[in-house]
């Protein structure tokens, strides 16, 4: 019989408790230095070129974080969905967040605005707790905090910590999966799973990573390995609801199961499946017709999404291939997807034992534990001060 993965560690509840306040108050730190940052920026920075945006209580604060993509979001919440065939619509955004936010925008003061940056900031909270758990798991206590910092001030975290984007919700809903998969709750991890599904189109990946990690913690492709498999592993299947759900919505409002594919190839997104995407044309485009400081942040992402890669053995040999797996499916998906990696950046965060890996790695060398973070945030801190002054960087 092949030998069974380590199990999830019972810890105390003092414990438990002592590692989220600790998650916590990094949370809130960083947190609160970011907001300082996007409300200042504006003026720091000449404007970018961000359409306008909707305004909020507390709108100096928090205003900065509801632009690009936030408006949309605002737009499905206030007015549900949309669809024009071959034009940029609604339906390219998948429907958790928004609808979370409509529900929440209905019972808040502040409406449907402060309800997507605060929806923001209880799933970023969330994220930096739960991945502090999971590290807790398979790193020594101090290589998951340093593990859980890089994530934190990952330079392009800024979306865990207030943007009205889907992201943080995605991750926390993607970690909060894993967790139960390993405490042994296949079914509820994918039901959790089934609205990360719904909640990003790179929600696949997580689906293929439940599969890949279940059947690695039954032994599989060894002996006997189809006899370990108990019925109540399908569970993790529920997790293809989601997506299922949203095709389903999408068929029946508008005649069109997969509106959000065609939607991505509309004119202004142009990332639309096919040849010109996966060869990166207007990658190449960019470098050879724009200033190096717009080439510059998209050959930054490209070689985040190399490193990405990189890190994929590792990840394989250290947390198992079932983790390998998911990272490899999570990167790809979204280095694939777009003909410019623009948005990748800030995809990678789901690819989290990533930086797990790295954690580990320069967790025993004193100098690498201090200056890696330290550099990552300063990058953390200027990007952000960027995306509040109206500058797509991701």
């Amino acid at each position: 019989m092949a030998p069974r993965p380590a199990a999830w560690p019972e810890l105390s509840s003092p414990s438990r408790a002592a590692a989220a306040r600790w998650s916590l108050r990094l949370y809130v730190t960083i947190a609160g230095a970011l907001s300082a940052v996007s409300t200042v920026a504006p003026s720091l920075w000449p404007k970018g070129n961000a359409p306008p945006r909707s305004h909020m209580v507390l709108d100096r604060v928090f205003g900065n974080w509801l632009l690009w993509d936030g408006t949309w979001y605002l737009q499905i919440a206030e007015h549900g969905y949309s669809y024009r065939p071959n034009h940029q619509s609604s339906v390219a955004f998948f429907p958790v967040y928004p609808v979370l936010v409509r529900v929440l925008g209905a019972a808040l003061p502040g409406g449907v605005p402060l309800a997507a940056v605060l929806t923001t900031i209880v799933s970023g909270a969330a994220v930096l707790v739960l991945f502090h758990r999971w590290c807790a798991a398979r790193l020594s206590p101090s290589a998951a905090r340093t593990a859980t910092i890089l994530l934190a001030v990952y330079p392009y975290a800024w979306f865990l910590y207030g943007a009205a984007y889907s992201d943080a919700l995605f991750v926390a809903l993607v970690l909060g999966a894993f967790v139960l998969v390993e405490r042994d709750q296949p079914l509820w991890a994918g039901v959790v799973g089934a609205f990360a599904t719904a909640t990003r189109p790179t929600g696949v990946a997580l689906l293929i990573g439940l599969v890949a990690v279940t059947l690695h913690r039954r032994g599989a492709f060894r002996s006997g390995w189809v006899q370990r498999l108990r019925p109540k592993d399908l569970g993790v299947l529920v997790a293809a609801a989601g997506l299922a759900l949203w095709c389903a919505y999408l068929a029946l409002r508008f005649k069109n199961p997969l509106a959000f594919v065609e939607t991505e190839g509309a004119q202004g997104w142009d990332q639309a499946p096919g040849l010109h995407t996966w060869m990166k044309h207007w990658f190449f485009w960019h470098l050879s017709h724009d200033g190096w400081t717009d080439s510059l942040k998209l050959v930054v992402q490209a070689l985040a999404c190399v490193g990405f890669l990189a890190a994929v053995p590792a990840v394989w040999k250290r947390f198992g291939w079932g983790y390998g797996a998911y990272v490899l499916v999570a990167v790809l998906l979204p280095t694939m997807s777009t003909s410019d990696f623009n948005g990748a950046g800030r995809y990678l965060l789901a690819a989290f034992p990533v930086f797990a890996i790295v954690g580990g790695a320069i967790d025993p060398r004193p100098l690498l534990r201090r200056a890696v973070p330290f550099v990552s945030a300063i990058g953390l801190v200027f990007g952000t001060s960027l995306f509040a002054s109206g500058y797509l960087l991701t």
